[in-house]
């Protein structure tokens, strides 16, 4: 059953999906009808002073979130006393929230990359969708780990993962992003 809070890990089977290859989703509104998540291995070329002029911290890094909505921007936090209306989707992880506050904490380094995470875009399914992707392979479903999040490294998360997991996963760990540069 995928719930909110799981992680998705793209398979090696997703190798050549330009979104979806080597990514590691966490699931922050799952229901009958739909399921949205965000990409939080992907980090964009460009930080979040690119995108909004007013910050001064020129190190928050964007992520690319997922195909839906890239012109939009939105953040998990973990500062729901700061950061009001955000949407508590596990343990003290938030989704959205008054943004206005959020810049104005980033400013005064009272926020930084520990607990907060930009994406441009999301990743959205409904329910079947989903379902059947992780059925035919694409995807290995596990409960989330919060410290994934915020990993000082999150580009080596998903080579971390198909580690773990053994066998010919173990093979994918080390193998180029694109096969072909091999």
């Amino acid at each position: 059953m995928i719930s909110t809070g799981d992680l998705l890990i793209s398979t090696p089977d997703s190798i050549g999906d330009y979104y979806f290859n080597r990514s590691i989703i966490t699931l922050t509104e799952v229901n009958e009808e739909e399921i949205v998540g965000f990409i939080i291995n992907k980090p964009q070329e460009y930080k979040l002073s690119d995108l909004k002029k007013t910050i001064t911290n020129n190190n928050l890094k964007v992520y690319s979130g997922g195909p839906v909505k890239q012109d939009n921007l939105y953040f998990i936090h973990k500062k729901p006393k700061i950061i009001f209306g955000g949407i508590n989707y596990i343990e003290d992880l938030h989704w959205g929230g008054d943004l206005k506050t959020g810049i104005e904490m980033i400013n005064k380094n009272l926020i930084d990359d520990s607990c907060i995470k930009f994406f441009t875009g999301y990743s959205g399914w409904t329910y079947e969708q989903l379902e059947q992707e992780i059925n035919d392979g694409a995807w290995i479903l596990i409960k989330n780990k919060t410290e994934y999040l915020f990993n000082k490294n999150p580009c080596d998360l998903w080579g971390e993962n198909m580690k773990t997991m053994g066998g010919e996963f173990k093979l994918w760990s080390n193998a180029p992003e694109n096969p072909q540069n091999n």
